[in-house]
């Protein structure tokens, strides 16, 4: 018997979570559990971890069976991973396309319309689409090779700026002592066996970007530079998207990821960048999670039109799982 059902994954270098929804764009269940950037965690890691979160909505869902499934995930962009991972995905996920964590975004954060949507978790990137339906993105390289503004990025910035308030060769900060007291080290020469251990990962760096931004309402100007210079450099990664899409006008820009919470520098400096080039932008909140874009871009690849009928269906049975 055919599915009524479609699947939405979005998997990062922190979480993987998911969606079921029905053909009206009505989200029945949800999951979640660890990373699944094939990248950083390694495909089979990526791979338990989907398959983790996808089995936990099907049980709370009672399905069986999908029609259709979209996984965004970071990495995915590098073809012999998208390849291994489809090749072994479950065939009672239906007719399944992988993309990538920003075409999920943006389909959630403008409900499958054109703009641009930036993202700023443990990585970055900037992904858009034209009203001719020319895509473009722009950093999205991984915490070696850019990840520019990224909660790695800062908090990497963060560990270089204690040792260098250590050392003398940099201005005092009270980084310094926080991260010795998060990593429960007495000794900032032992910061540098904590860096260079085995297992260390990017998400490990981004888990002090809360202690940056306190820093910088506190007052500490290192911690303040850090923050303005990583939105300055995000909002150069974004200008690049907008010049190459020739975008013009009232175009949306959703900004997505925990290094937007809570405003502060960073977000004035992306912007200021951002508006250097795109005078008349519009930066928007996203209307859904990434997890529901990646569930509306499975309901387009089975022919639904995803309207105003079909998001209202999105954010009611949202608020509804939500109580």
């Amino acid at each position: 018997m055919p599915s009524d059902f479609v699947l939405g994954v979005d998997g990062g270098g922190t979480w993987t979570r998911c969606v079921v929804m029905n053909l009206k764009g009505e989200v029945v269940s949800t999951g979640r559990s660890g990373p699944s950037n094939p990248i950083t965690m390694g495909v089979d890691d990526a791979i338990a971890n989907i398959l983790e979160a996808v089995d936990l909505a099907m049980t709370g869902a009672g399905v069986f069976e999908f029609k259709a499934s979209v996984l965004g995930l970071a990495g995915i962009a590098r073809s012999y991973l998208r390849e291994e991972i489809a090749s072994r995905l479950p065939d009672s996920y239906g007719k399944t396309m992988l993309v990538s964590d920003a075409r999920s975004a943006l389909a959630g954060a403008t409900g499958s319309k054109p703009g641009v949507v930036v993202i700023a978790g443990t990585g970055s990137i900037a992904y858009g689409i034209n009203e001719a339906g020319s895509e473009a993105r722009a950093g999205g390289w991984g915490w070696r090779l850019g990840d520019e503004g990224s909660g790695y990025t800062i908090g990497n910035n963060a560990v270089i700026a204690a040792l260098r308030a250590y050392d003398g060769s940099g201005p005092s900060t009270v980084l310094l002592e926080w991260i010795l007291d998060k990593l429960g080290l007495s000794d900032a020469n032992d910061i540098i066996d904590w860096t260079y251990a085995k297992d260390r990962q990017p998400r490990h760096f981004a888990e002090f970007v809360p202690f940056v931004k306190k820093a910088e309402r506190e007052g500490d100007r290192v911690a303040a530079d850090i923050m303005y210079d990583a939105g300055t450099e995000l909002g150069r990664v974004t200008q690049a998207v907008i010049k190459r899409l020739n975008l013009r006008g009232g175009f949306p820009v959703a900004c997505c990821g925990g290094v937007f919470l809570q405003p502060n520098r960073y977000n004035v400096a992306f912007e200021k960048t951002v508006r250097q080039v795109a005078g008349k932008c519009d930066f928007i909140e996203p209307l859904f999670s990434p997890t529901v874009g990646s569930g509306l871009l499975a309901l387009e690849s089975v022919g639904v039109v995803v309207g105003d009928d079909v998001l209202a269906g999105v954010d009611e049975s949202l608020r509804c799982l939500d109580d």
